[in-house]
């Protein structure tokens, strides 16, 4: 989601760089590959779609039992970063790509860069009103549309309220008022903190630093631009928990540990700031605390502002040499607007929906028991409506990569996290340079 906008030829020439020169239009033929899409006999056009996420196959079911000009094949592969990318890629040379894939949207610049996707901006525009600002800034690259959102990853405020309770605390509205917080809770209480620090969760961090107004990459006329150890928003949320984590009253601890759900399930961590999938991250790995945790508003960086950021999400991408768009965006529009596809979605992968409509489906409406019969997802839908503008970068396995250890080496050294972003924009900016493309560091 791009906050400057470059032209259709710079956008073209890193497509066409020499090092990936092997990537080329697909031809038909091959296995349902990209040249699917032509009509079939009886004038059914087929579709092939590659995804890893439970409930797409069920939800191409269901588009295929009521659609009958257009029939959708369904291939699982593996996720993206387990090898179902590197798939997608070498389909795309080979001639026998699908016309759809599931592709996250950090990872959406990337297939850009290496020409495994097409701007179908024209064909889409028909479906934007269906999605909110963030959702389908997330599906673009330097101005130009290469799918359809599927989901987002609004953040809040999970908190305890039996602690909130005892200690006297009420859901902050501004990370100043946190931070006092954890102030006033670590006093009262030597073995809790109010929060914890994931120094190994990049793109936590990155959703963090999009609510404070944060770039990380940008794109013009000239080429790339890399910010992340420049940015003054991102500067922001890296120093405020430094502040915090230094000071001993914010806890810093790697994510996705038993230790980590311990701390979350005992008591020794009263609030976590997560996205909204976290919710079933909680009620799984402490269960124990059912009835205990809450959902409220994120706090701001300034009294009376609404900004969230977003961590996670997906689209459903028109894969390079796809024949037939129009057939292959009315199945990706429709899985992420259809009451009953959304609701499938929401059952089996437990998204949060980025189409408008998707996010008053009724499952979304139920109140839950874990978190003390509060109807948690009146809270994100209010948060995606306010998600700020994210720009992803065409490196980022390795931009995140180097983003953890650069992060979990100051923690454990008690250096700057500040100095780590500037370390790992030199590592992106050579990154990005060995793959052809002009960059400046901002």
């Amino acid at each position: 989601m791009a906050k400057t906008r470059i032209r259709t030829r710079l956008l073209a020439a890193a497509v066409a760089l020499p090092l990936l020169s092997g990537v080329a239009a697909c031809s038909s033929g091959g296995d349902g590959g990209s040249g699917d899409g032509g009509p079939k006999a009886g004038g059914t056009t087929e579709v092939t779609f590659w995804g890893w996420a439970p409930g797409y196959e069920e939800a191409a079911a269901q588009f295929n039992a009521t659609h009958q000009d257009v029939r959708v094949k369904f291939e699982k592969i593996v996720s993206g970063s387990k090898g179902g990318y590197a798939k997608i890629f070498a389909a795309v040379k080979a001639g026998n790509a699908p016309c759809l894939a599931q592709v996250g949207y950090e990872s959406l610049p990337s297939f850009v860069v290496e020409g495994a996707v097409q701007d179908v901006g024209k064909e889409a525009a028909q479906y934007q009103p269906q999605y909110g600002e963030a959702a389908w800034n997330s599906v673009k690259v330097g101005g130009q549309v290469y799918g359809i959102p599927v989901d987002m990853g609004p953040m809040a405020l999970y908190y305890r309220s039996d602690l909130y309770a005892q200690y006297g605390l009420k859901p902050q509205a501004t990370w100043e008022e946190f931070a006092a917080d954890a102030d006033k809770l670590r006093a009262a209480n030597p073995n809790g903190y109010l929060s914890v620090f994931n120094p190994d969760d990049p793109w936590w961090f990155a959703g963090m630093s999009a609510q404070a107004g944060g770039s990380w990459f940008g794109t013009d006329t000239k080429g790339w631009k890399v910010s992340l150890g420049s940015d003054p928003g991102t500067a922001k949320v890296a120093n405020y928990w430094q502040g915090l984590v230094d000071k001993g009253v914010v806890k810093s601890e790697q994510s996705g540990t038993p230790d980590l759900y311990k701390e979350l399930q005992d008591g020794t961590l009263a609030a976590y700031p997560g996205p909204v999938w976290f919710s079933s991250i909680l009620e799984q790995n402490a269960a124990q605390a059912s009835g205990k945790w809450a959902v409220a508003p994120m706090p701001q960086w300034q009294d009376g502002a609404k900004s969230v950021g977003n961590d996670g999400g997906s689209s459903t991408a028109v894969v390079k040499g796809c024949k037939n768009t129009a057939a292959a965006l009315q199945f990706a529009n429709w899985m992420s607007t259809d009451a009953a596809a959304v609701a499938t979605l929401v059952e089996k992968a437990g998204i949060y929906p980025a189409s408008t409509s998707g996010t008053s489906a009724p499952a979304l409406a139920k109140p839950s028991a874990y978190f003390g019969n509060q109807p948690v997802f009146d809270v994100f839908k209010q948060a995606s409506a306010q998600a700020a503008p994210f720009s992803w970068g065409p490196t980022m396995t390795q931009t995140s990569s180097d983003l953890t250890d650069a992060f979990g080496a100051a923690v454990a050294s008690k250096g700057r996290l500040t100095g780590a972003l500037g370390t790992v924009q030199g590592k992106t900016v050579d990154a990005m340079k060995s793959k052809g493309l002009t960059v400046t560091a901002g």
